[in-house]
C-alpha cells in the first residue's frame, strides 16, 4: 500500500467525496472521488477557498453550517433543494434520459477539529434517489394505464418509500408530515421519541395543534422559522425551533414541520449567563473597594488629625468643624457609592425611559476609583441630550464590560498615556455609542472572535472569556440593536493614537 495508511486509504477508495475545510472555507483534504469527478486535483484546489472554485455554492449558508457543526459537536446536514447541488457536477457519461444534468447530492458536516475549527464534509452521490422520486409522480399514471405492469411499478414505489424513510429518519430534526387539514400522516424516528410516543403508529391521525402547547396559535399563516413550546405525550414542554413548510406531493397538499430541540442550548446559555453574572459580581466588589479606598482613608485622616490636635490641646472649633465637614463629605460619597451599586446589582427587569448620557455618567462614577488607580482618563463627550426607552442596568452591564475590557488592554500593552473615548450621537432613528482606546488595537487573527462565548486572550487565570459574549447578548438579545468592533486610527494632543472601537447602535 506505499505511504497510505488506513485512513488514508478509507477516504481515498470509499464512494463518496471527502473534503476538510476550516472555517474560512479554505481545503485541507480532497479526496479522489471527487478528483476523479470534477476534474480538479487535490493540488489544485489545496488552500484555496472552496467558493473561489465554485462560485455557486452559498458562501453564508456552509459558514451557518460550519459554526453550527462545531458549536454543538455533532452532524449537521446540509439539504438542497430539487434541482440543485452543493456544488456542480456535471456527469461525463450523457444518457439521454437523465433527469438531471448535474450531479445530485446529499451533504453531511461532522466535527473534525474543535479547537482549530474544521470539519469533514461527506458528498454522497443522490443522482439515483432524486431521480427515482421525481420519476414517482408519473409512475402513479403509468400504473393505471399498464396493468401488466403493476407489480413492477409497485415494487419500484416500495422500495423508493424505503429509500425515502431512510433519509427521513437521517437527520437530527424531528420531521412530521401532515395531510391538508393539519392531521398527521408521518413522523420520523426522531419525532416519535422527540414527542414520547410509544410508536410512530401513536402519532398518525393527530391534529397538529396537539404538538403544541399555545392552543391560539395561528400556524396556518407562518411561514418564517420560528420559536414556540412543545408539547410531549407525557404533556411536558420542551423550547423548540420551528419551521412549517407547504407542498405539494402526488397532486395533494402536505404540510412538512420540522422541529429541532433547543433545550440544551438554553440550558447552555442560561449557564453561561450565570457565570458571567458571578464574574461581573467578582468585578463589582472590586469596583467597590477601588471607590471606597479614597473617602476611607480621608475619613481616617481627619479622625487622626482631630486626636492629634486634642492631645497637644490645638485643636479648635474652626479645625474641628473643618474636619467634621470632610468626614460628612467623605460619608456621603460613601452612602452615593452604595445606591449606584445597588441600583446596578438590583437591574431592572422593565423596560424604562432614561437619559443616556445621565446612565453614562453614573457607569463612569462606578468605576471611577478602579480607572484612577490604574491611572486611566476617560473623556465623556455627548453630541445632544438622547433618551432611550430599554433596559437602563443591562445598558450599564454592558458598558460596564466594554470598559473592563479596553482597562485590560491599556495594562496589558503598557500604554503611557492610558485614554478610554466614548461618544455619542444621534443617526437616523438610532442612537449610537462608540467606545474607543489607545490600546493599539486587536489583532486581526482574533478581533472576529471576540464576542464568541469562553474566548479570550488572557490567561486562563485572568479572563473567563464571557464579559463581550454577555456584552453582544445584552445589546443584541436583550435590547435591539447592534454591537460591532473595528481597530480605528485617530489624532488627540497632536498624537496619533492606534485602538480598538467599540460601535453600540440602540434604536430611540
Amino acid at each position: 500500500m506505499g505511504s497510505l495508511n488506513k485512513a488514508d486509504l478509507i477516504c481515498e477508495t470509499i464512494d463518496n467525496g471527502i473534503i476538510l475545510l476550516n472555517e474560512n472555507l479554505e481545503v485541507l483534504f480532497w479526496n479522489k472521488w471527487l478528483e476523479t469527478r470534477t476534474n480538479i486535483s487535490f493540488d489544485q484546489i489545496s488552500q484555496k477557498k472552496i467558493t473561489e472554485v465554485f462560485p455557486d455554492i452559498n458562501e453564508a449558508k456552509l459558514k451557518r453550517k460550519i459554526k453550527a457543526t462545531l458549536t454543538l459537536n455533532s452532524p449537521t446536514f446540509y439539504t438542497t433543494e430539487l434541482n440543485e447541488s452543493f456544488f456542480n457536477i456535471e456527469f461525463k457519461n450523457k444518457i439521454t434520459h437523465r433527469v438531471f444534468k448535474n450531479m445530485q447530492q446529499n451533504v453531511t458536516l461532522n466535527p473534525y477539529d474543535i479547537e482549530n475549527k474544521t470539519v469533514i464534509i461527506y458528498v454522497y452521490d443522490s443522482t439515483i434517489l432524486k431521480e427515482t422520486n421525481f420519476k414517482l409522480a408519473h409512475a402513479k399514471e403509468k400504473i393505471e394505464k399498464e396493468h401488466n405492469k403493476t407489480l413492477a411499478i409497485k415494487q419500484q414505489l416500495e422500495d423508493s418509500i424505503d429509500e425515502f424513510e431512510l433519509l427521513l429518519n437521517a437527520t437530527m430534526e424531528a420531521i412530521i408530515l401532515f395531510d391538508e387539514n393539519y392531521i398527521c400522516t408521518n413522523i420520523n424516528d426522531v419525532g416519535v421519541e422527540l414527542f414520547k410516543f410509544a410508536s410512530k403508529t401513536e402519532a398518525l391521525g393527530v391534529d397538529i395543534l396537539a404538538f403544541f402547547e399555545d392552543k391560539q396559535l395561528n400556524y396556518k399563516k407562518i411561514e418564517n422559522t420560528f420559536e414556540a413550546s412543545m408539547n410531549t405525550v407525557c404533556k411536558h414542554t420542551f423550547p423548540a425551533l420551528i419551521k412549517i413548510k407547504n407542498a405539494t406531493f402526488n397532486d395533494k397538499k402536505i404540510r412538512i414541520l420540522t422541529v429541532v430541540d433547543l433545550t440544551e442550548l438554553k440550558y447552555r446559555d442560561k449557564l453561561i449567563s450565570e457565570q458571567a453574572k458571578l464574574v461581573a459580581m467578582g468585578e463589582m466588589i472590586g469596583n467597590i473597594a477601588h471607590q471606597w479606598r479614597q473617602p476611607l482613608s480621608a475619613i481616617s485622616t481627619a479622625a487622626s488629625g482631630i486626636k492629634l490636635q486634642k492631645e497637644f490641646n490645638m485643636l479648635t472649633d474652626e479645625l474641628l468643624d473643618e474636619s467634621l465637614d470632610g468626614i460628612v463629605r467623605s460619608s456621603m460619597h460613601l452612602s452615593q457609592t452604595i445606591n449606584d451599586f445597588r441600583d446596578f446589582i438590583q437591574g431592572d427587569k422593565e423596560v424604562v425611559k432614561f437619559s443616556l448620557e445621565e446612565n453614562l455618567k453614573k457607569d463612569l462614577s462606578i468605576v471611577e476609583g478602579m480607572l484612577k488607580n490604574y491611572d486611566i482618563h476617560v473623556f465623556l463627550e455627548c453630541q445632544k441630550t438622547i433618551e432611550l426607552y430599554n433596559y437602563k442596568n443591562e445598558l450599564t452591564q454592558a458598558i460596564l464590560n466594554i470598559i473592563d475590557n479596553s482597562k485590560d488592554a491599556l495594562l496589558e500593552k503598557n500604554v503611557k498615556d492610558k485614554y478610554i473615548f466614548i461618544n455619542t450621537y444621534e443617526l437616523l432613528d438610532e442612537a449610537v455609542i462608540e467606545i474607543y482606546d489607545n490600546a493599539k488595537g486587536i489583532s486581526d487573527d482574533v478581533i472576529n472572535k471576540i464576542f464568541e462565548p469562553y474566548f479570550t486572550t488572557k490567561h486562563k487565570s485572568q479572563g473567563t472569556g464571557l464579559g463581550l459574549y454577555m456584552t453582544h447578548q445584552i445589546i443584541e438579545k436583550s435590547m435591539g440593536g447592534t454591537i460591532s468592533v473595528s481597530n480605528i486610527s485617530y489624532e488627540y494632543n497632536n498624537h496619533h493614537f492606534k485602538g480598538a472601537c467599540f460601535k453600540i447602535t440602540l434604536p430611540l
